[in-house]
């Protein structure tokens, strides 16, 4: 995976910057945004609330998120590349048809957050919640899933071959058998996918 390493930002408030299609070498922290479509690369997010906001057709490049509250934003059609979300709230983010590539989701709650349509490409979630959250009909290359709960969540025509699941909580979950078919799981998981293979468990 990656590191983002840069660490010289200019420290400024968002009402401070002139040009706002595109933010670039800023650190935030500790106050509330409202974003348009825009371009982000090379910024740290600290303790930032988040104004439930469309973000469309922009790019965020080697960024940082820490202890910000997304939750309820629309990513359509982004693209997203080197970023960390780390002890961040994304309750109920929509993330739709976009391009995800070099990213970790450490630490944060993702309760209800959908992604669909998507490209997901070199991921790192961990220790995370995403109960009740909805993949759908995304297309996923190496992904590490390290302590997630995936309780009671929907997961639809999205293959999870040789992805590890086995440290993560499946309980109650909604899938297919395209997206199932050579995922790994612990013999206690079992349990909780037998039911899509069409037999019952007699006690």
């Amino acid at each position: 995976m990656f590191k983002i390493e840069k660490d010289n930002f200019i420290s400024v408030k968002y009402n401070e910057v002139k040009d706002k299609t595109k933010l670039e070498e800023f650190s935030f922290e500790n106050e509330k945004i409202k974003l348009d479509s825009i371009d982000i690369k090379n910024c740290k997010f600290d303790g930032i609330v988040f104004d439930k906001v469309d973000i469309k057709f922009c790019n965020i490049e080697d960024t940082t998120f820490i202890n910000c509250d997304l939750s309820n934003l629309s990513f359509l059609d982004t693209a997203m590349y080197r970023v960390n979300f780390i002890n961040c709230k994304l309750v109920g983010t929509n993330i739709i048809d976009c391009d995800l590539n070099n990213i970790i989701i450490s630490d944060c709650m993702c309760n209800l957050i959908n992604i669909a349509g998507s490209k997901l490409k070199n991921i790192e979630l961990i220790n995370s919640n995403f109960k009740e959250s909805t993949l759908m009909s995304c297309n996923i290359k190496n992904i590490l899933i390290d302590n997630i709960n995936f309780s009671y969540s929907e997961i639809t025509n999205t293959p999870l071959k040789d992805i590890d699941f086995s440290s993560s909580n499946i309980e109650g979950i909604s899938t297919d058998l395209t997206s199932i078919k050579g995922m790994v799981i612990d013999l206690h998981q079992s349990m909780d996918l037998i039911g899509l293979l069409g037999v019952k468990i007699k006690e």
